[in-house]
């Protein structure tokens, strides 16, 4: 198993807007990738602007079937314009 966990910092007031985006992408992964286990959105609790994705994956073969997808391609440009710059991810 190969797990990730992403922070991800939105624009301010934009976070309903980057559910949304992002509902649309997760189930593209979940439809498409029987090597994903788990991509979920954790909004923080403690800053207004802040999630948490975490994602794991079968092998390393899947994560990176997962990062080459065509749906994935299609899905970014949804979500891009409600990030506030850099994401830091950790891989586990």
């Amino acid at each position: 198993m190969i797990g990730l966990m992403v922070e991800l910092a939105v624009t301010p007031d934009s976070g309903a807007a980057f559910e949304r985006a992002f509902a649309v992408q997760a189930a593209a992964v979940q439809a498409n990738e029987p090597g994903n286990r788990l991509y979920e959105l954790f909004k923080s609790t403690n800053l207004s602007d802040s999630y948490t994705l975490v994602e794991i994956y079968k092998d390393d073969a899947a994560l990176q079937a997962h990062r080459a997808s065509p749906h994935m391609a299609a899905n970014r440009p949804l979500t891009a314009p409600f990030l506030a710059g850099l994401s830091f991810g950790t891989k586990l």
